[in-house]
């Protein structure tokens, strides 16, 4: 079953996503925290030889990372500041997206 939502409730709420499930954003956009989003279960894809689900795909939609991931960028963030904000979270996820690695928040 897939969720469709805005980056930032999907930050601010990560712990209610299961494992399995997977982050899908636009390909052919900037992403922000009210960029539009969804979250997929790679298991539940009918045609198992097409990687993307038909839902993200008909929606120019992309796999970014999985929810497991996620939980760990944003563990990480608020291990080092205790009040993060929306804005910490979402710099704290761009960076591990494009350096495959934690940010170190100053």
């Amino acid at each position: 079953m897939e969720k469709h939502m805005a980056l930032r409730s999907i930050l601010n709420n990560i712990e209610k996503f299961e494992w399995s499930d997977a982050l899908f954003l636009p390909e052919d956009e900037t992403w922000s925290l009210d960029t539009q989003a969804a979250i997929i279960d790679p298991d539940d894809v009918e045609d198992e030889i097409d990687e993307v689900p038909k839902f993200a795909k008909d929606i120019k939609l992309m796999y970014t990372l999985d929810i497991q991931t996620i939980k760990g960028i944003i563990k990480n963030a608020y291990e080092q500041k205790t009040e993060c904000t929306d804005e910490d979270l979402i710099e704290a996820f761009l960076y591990y997206y494009d350096n495959d690695a934690f940010i170190v928040i100053k």
